[in-house]
C-alpha cells in the first residue's frame, strides 16, 4: 500500500466552483444591486462543516460470471426420485445473481413432461428370466413329470403279503401272496402334491405374473422427463460496487459514484486481499478512520469473497479505498446543499446534492 495524499477542502470548493453552472451559481449567490461573478463565491462564507469518509471500489461482471457455464440439460427421474428432486418456477420473473444462493443451472417445473420408460417399453415390468415370462417353472420335487413314486410299493404297483399256513399235520410254514398297492391303488405312484400332476409350479421370482418390476420406472411404465436450465438471472448493468457512508447515501446514489469513478482513473489505496480491508492496514494510509468506514469495510470484505465464489469477480482483482469529504454547504439565499469529493489531491470526482 501507498500513502495517499487527501485533497483539501478548499482544492474541492474551487474544483466545483469552476465547474458549476454559472446560472444556478448565480440563483443560489447573486447579491442584490451586485453584478454576480463566479468568484463572488467563497468556501470560507459557504462551508459550514467538512467530513471525511471512505469509499471503497472494486469492478465486477455478472456478464462475465455467465458466459459459457449456462447450459440447459435434459434429465429423467421415476415417480419416487421425482419427489426428492427440488423444482424451481420463476414465472415472469428475474433473479439477482447477487443474493442468489443456489445453482446457476437448477430443474425447471413447467418442464416437467411424461415418456415411456424405453427399459421396459411402457409396460411397467420386463420378463421374468427365471421362468422365461410363463409365469411357472418346473417342479422340482416331481422332477417335472406330475408323479412321486409310491413309498409303501416303492413304484411296484403291488405288495406282497406275508402269511402263515398249517399242513394236515399242523405244521407251520410261510406263503406268500400279492396284491394291488393298497396306498397308490396300484398305479405305483402318487400325483405331486406341489405341482398337482402339473408337472410345474408358480414362480416365485415374478408371483407368477412372467414379469419383474421395472427398475427404471419402478414398476410405473413410465418416467418423467425435464429440464436442468438457467437460472434468469438479472444481467445488471452496473461492472463495478461501491460502499460508503449510509449518511452519504442519503444524498448520492451509489450509481452516480460508479459512473464516475468508471470514467475517470482515480488514484487511491490498492488493496489486493480483501482481508487487509481493516483499520490497522488503512489508517495509516487515510490519516484518519470513522466507525462508518469499519462498517464499510465489513460489507465489502464479505461481498467481495462471496462474488469470487459466484465468479462475478476475478480472484486478485484489486480493491481501491478512496478517502473522501464531505462539505456541508450553504448560500447567499440561504438554501443548503453538499459538495462531495471522492479521491487524492490532484485526482478526484466531484458531486452535489440539492444545489439545483
Amino acid at each position: 500500500m501507498v500513502t495517499v495524499k487527501a485533497m483539501s477542502s478548499d482544492e474541492l470548493f474551487q474544483n466545483w466552483l469552476t465547474n458549476a453552472d454559472i446560472k444556478t451559481l448565480e440563483k443560489f449567490f447573486k447579491k442584490k444591486k451586485v453584478d454576480f461573478k463566479r468568484e463572488h463565491v467563497s468556501a470560507v462564507e459557504t462551508v459550514q462543516e467538512v467530513s471525511k469518509f471512505i469509499v471503497i471500489y472494486f469492478e465486477k461482471n455478472i456478464k462475465e460470471a455467465l458466459a459459457g457455464k449456462q447450459k440447459q440439460t435434459m434429465e429423467s427421474a421415476n415417480v419416487k426420485d421425482l419427489e426428492k428432486i427440488r423444482f424451481y418456477d420463476f414465472g415472469n420473473k428475474q433473479v439477482n445473481l447477487e443474493s442468489w444462493k443456489g445453482e446457476k443451472e437448477v430443474p425447471m417445473f413447467n418442464t416437467i413432461n411424461n415418456v415411456k420408460c424405453s427399459k421396459c417399453g411402457g409396460a411397467g415390468g420386463i420378463k421374468c428370466k427365471n421362468c422365461g415370462g410363463s409365469g411357472t417353472v418346473k417342479c422340482g420335487t416331481c422332477d417335472s413329470t406330475g408323479k412321486i413314486s409310491c413309498r409303501t410299493c416303492k413304484g411296484s404297483k403291488t405288495v406282497e403279503y406275508k402269511l402263515e399256513i398249517l399242513d394236515a399235520d399242523g405244521k407251520k410254514y410261510s406263503g406268500s401272496k400279492k396284491a394291488p398297492c393298497p396306498d397308490c391303488h396300484g398305479q405305483g405312484a402318487h400325483t405331486c402334491s406341489d405341482c398337482s400332476g402339473l408337472q410345474k409350479i408358480r414362480c416365485k421370482s415374478c408371483d407368477s405374473s412372467g414379469q419383474i418390476s421395472c427398475e427404471e420406472c419402478k414398476g410405473t411404465g413410465v418416467l418423467f422427463e425435464y429440464a436442468v436450465a438457467p437460472v434468469p438471472f438479472i444481467m445488471s448493468k452496473k461492472d463495478a460496487e461501491v460502499y460508503y457512508s449510509k449518511d452519504v447515501e442519503k444524498f448520492i446514489d451509489k450509481q452516480s459514484v460508479e459512473d464516475l469513478l468508471n470514467a475517470k482513473d482515480i488514484q487511491g489505496i490498492i488493496v489486493i486481499n480483501s482481508d487487509d480491508l481493516k483499520e490497522d492496514k488503512l489508517k495509516p494510509e487515510l490519516n484518519f478512520w470513522t466507525k462508518e468506514s469499519s462498517k464499510n469495510c465489513d460489507e465489502a470484505k464479505k461481498d467481495y469473497k462471496d462474488y469470487v465464489k459466484k465468479g462475478i469477480v476475478k480472484s486478485g482483482t484489486k480493491i481501491m479505498v478512496l478517502p473522501a469529504l464531505q462539505l456541508e454547504c450553504k448560500a447567499v439565499n440561504g438554501k443548503e446543499f453538499q459538495i462531495f469529493g471522492i479521491g487524492v489531491s490532484g485526482s478526484f470526482v466531484v458531486l452535489d446534492s440539492k444545489f439545483n
